[in-house]
């Protein structure tokens, strides 16, 4: 289990009530999730109630600097009436010194606690962000295949630190609402008129922020996923930019972009329509109005002081400022929730493939047995009548056979692939390894011991020593140049200036395809793996460097069982077993000459490289 993820039981400890985070990679199902209102706020406050000493000393600072904001004008009140009542003494001096310690020290308590609501919302940031990316990390296949790579782009950039800001400023909401409790208290204190007096205004403040609140709603939660459609449309403009140009389509793709922009951009002024019609702040400055007004009555018939009228105007005058912060308090925290939601949502969606964070030596586990029965798949979604992309497969490889998977283009064969890694599991059937299903062996011994080469190769923008360590991380340097060597990589690599100390660039730009695709091989050599699949590896390689990497690996592929998808004649020919593929079928199999007198399938793949001439001598 991952350091730092949430578990089912840590949530379960603080909220007993509320099951709604896998446990050992198992999410709720939907039944489960229909039963807890709002999990994404239990999940949000979990995060937060992490950082426990944080959270209580905000809280501290949010009622010590509400306390200060209302004390203060109470005291200036009594100074007030001191002074029209010509009673000033030396304590009142010292009462005034005091007043004066307290007002400073309401600045220093309010900036304290908005440096400890930052803190806190930086530390939450940073608690989610790791879970998030550890959890999408550790998602299936299936998952990525049906998610935007922009939108998640988005959720762990843009989505978290609104979640970060809502924490930050999150207080600065509360505040009004606390304060005006604590100023309709204190008023009726003073004088039971007043008090009625501003009970309507009170009344009509609260209720306008709460309506601001409301009419804000859909425009701040809408915003996060209009941001992540610009963000969207962004990285598949650029990662699509050599297409982009080779058809001349610059005005097309701007079109499109422009018009993300202006959706986001017409949601953002909808936002400020509704900040314009702010009616609270306006509340406040009529009780303020009235209020000096019917307090000059008051005075004027001796039912109120000088002072008292002072102090309940200076606290209605104290609720202006944290009504200014309703402005952006307000959206922020509708932000900040809706961000929490689109983030839950997609980490309590499928299953998480939990591995282990050191690497366990299963090395020679595997005698590389491989067998297919009745094995139908199809790549999951919506659709339930999908056709199958894998129908009824059944085979069997021995152990430390050399296996070529032939067949047109799109008829499953990187798909069987896939299926051998648990990148996905069969829709129908079994896969055995050594006669045992495989998904009885821990998955990290899988995706360890069954290594596959693609032909569409990613190296990372790092060196060339760590893209090739990267699947084994505490290779020694000889081991590393001992690999490459077999992979026919070590000449190139030494040739450039800083040798494996050489940054690939983005996805191997500075190499070529062959260059890339003997990197990749060198990667899965040092694994060392009992079951080795090769792609089409050798589809950007010359026929002398295949025939030179194939003379080096001789000796690595000789106890392991290895596939192989080519199109290569002369790999097919010299393999121990062909499997012909068609539409998702095994349609035969067996060695080259059977193949070539029984199979029609089979010499129509091999007649795409040899005339009919040719194929007549290579089966007499």
């Amino acid at each position: 289990m991952m350091k730092n993820q949430l578990t089912i039981n840590k949530l379960l400890k603080e909220y007993s009530s509320f099951q709604f985070i896998f446990n050992r990679g198992k999410c709720m199902n939907k039944n489960e999730k229909s039963k807890t209102k709002n999990p994404y706020v239990k999940w949000f406050f979990i995060h937060v109630l992490n950082h426990k000493i944080l959270f209580t000393l905000n809280f501290i600072g949010i009622v010590a600097v509400t306390y200060t904001r209302t004390i203060i004008p109470i005291r200036i009140g009594a100074i007030t009436d001191s002074i029209v009542l010509k009673q000033v003494s030396q304590n009142l001096l010292v009462t005034m010194s005091i007043l004066l310690g307290f007002y400073f020290l309401r600045n220093i308590v309010e900036y304290i606690t908005w440096m400890i609501g930052h803190q806190l919302g930086s530390k939450t940031e940073q608690s989610m962000r790791r879970e998030f990316f550890q959890n999408v990390q550790n998602k299936p296949l299936s998952f990525h295949d049906s998610t935007k790579t922009g939108d998640l782009q988005a959720l762990a950039t843009n989505d978290l630190r609104v979640v970060n800001t809502l924490i930050a400023h999150g207080s600065f909401y509360i505040y009004p609402f606390v304060q005006t409790i604590v100023t309709l208290i204190q008023i009726q204190t003073f004088n039971y008129w007043m008090a009625l007096l501003t009970v309507p205004f009170l009344g009509l403040y609260v209720f306008f922020v709460l309506r601001y609140r409301k009419h804000l709603l859909p425009y701040s939660k809408d915003s996060l996923r209009k941001h992540a459609d610009v963000t969207v449309a962004l990285q598949e403009s650029l990662n699509s930019v050599q297409v982009t140009k080779a058809f001349y389509a610059e005005a097309v793709e701007y079109r499109k972009f422009r018009k993300t922009v202006q959706a986001f951009r017409n949601n953002r002024l909808g936002e400020i329509r509704i900040q314009a019609r702010f009616y609270p702040l306006l509340t406040l400055y009529a009780a303020i109005g009235v209020s000096l007004v019917f307090g000059a009555i008051l005075i004027r018939y001796d039912l109120m002081t000088v002072g008292h009228l002072t102090a309940v105007l200076l606290l209605l005058i104290a609720l202006i400022n944290p009504t200014q912060m309703i402005f952006w308090a307000t959206r922020d925290m509708i932000r900040g929730f809706g961000a929490s939601e689109r983030l839950f949502s997609t980490i309590s969606t499928g299953e998480v493939e939990l591995l282990p964070e050191k690497r366990t030596d299963y090395s020679n586990v595997f005698k590389g047995t491989i067998e297919f029965q009745n094995v139908s798949f199809t790549y999951p979604n919506d659709n339930p009548k999908t056709p199958l992309v894998l129908k009824n497969l059944t085979f069997k490889i021995k152990a430390n056979q050399r296996v070529a998977l032939v067949g047109p283009t799109g008829c499953g064969k990187t798909t069987l692939a896939k299926l051998l890694l648990r990148l996905y599991d069969p829709k129908e059937g079994t896969i055995l390894l050594d006669g045992k299903p495989i998904q009885e062996y821990p998955l990290e011994m899988v995706r360890q011991q069954v290594s596959l080469v693609e032909q569409d190769i990613y190296l990372f923008s790092q060196t060339i020593e760590e893209n090739i360590k990267f699947g084994f991380p505490e290779a020694s340097k000889e081991k590393i140049i001992e690999v490459t060597k077999l992979a026919h990589a070590h000449d190139f690599i030494s040739k450039f200036d800083k040798g494996y100390d050489t940054v690939v660039g983005e996805r191997g730009m500075t190499l070529s395809g062959g260059e890339k695709q003997r990197v990749a091989i060198a990667r899965a050599f040092l694994t060392d793996p009992d079951v080795l699949i090769l792609d089409d590896s050798m589809s950007s390689i010359d026929s002398e460097t295949e025939e030179n990497i194939a003379k080096a690996i001789k000796n690595i592929l000789k106890d392991r069982t290895t596939l192989i998808i080519t199109h290569r004649l002369h790999t097919i020919r010299t393999s121990d077993l062909i499997l012909v593929m068609k539409n998702g079928e095994i349609v035969a199999q067996g060695e080259h000459e059977e193949l070539l007198m029984s199979s029609m399938d089979y010499r129509k793949v091999f007649g795409l490289h040899l005339g009919d001439g040719k194929i007549s001598q290579e089966v007499n």
